[in-house]
């Protein structure tokens, strides 16, 4: 059990004694606990609709750095196909350019042999 909740519970438990132990009669103490009862509700509500706002923001916060993650990936993707695309261009051209050259080669070679 966390810290606290420790807290929280020994904070109640006071409470709840000292009511009972406290010299009332037993209405008043019943109105006096509903009264408490009422009251730690409304923190806890307030509580909870403070962490709801703080979930929402948070979750807020994780679309958008998906989305700018995922915005990212695509640019980089796109710019890595293009490079690709130039280093393929690139060695398709040098490719052409060494087969010309064993081919000119070949025929300087058969032509000086003749």
């Amino acid at each position: 059990m966390g810290k606290a909740m420790s807290v929280a519970l020994v904070a109640i438990g006071s409470f709840v004694a000292g009511i009972l132990l406290a010299p009332k009669s037993g209405k008043e103490t019943r109105q006096d606990i509903r009264e408490k009862t009422d009251e730690y509700k409304a923190k806890a509500k307030s509580g909870l609709k403070e962490v709801k706002k703080g979930a929402d923001v948070v979750k807020d916060e994780i679309t958008e750095g998906a989305d700018s993650v995922k915005k990212i990936a695509k640019d980089a993707s796109h710019d890595i196909k293009g490079t690709a695309g130039r280093f393929r261009e690139e060695a398709s051209t040098r490719a052409k350019t060494i087969s010309e050259e064993v081919k000119q080669t070949s025929r300087n070679t058969r032509d000086a042999t003749r």
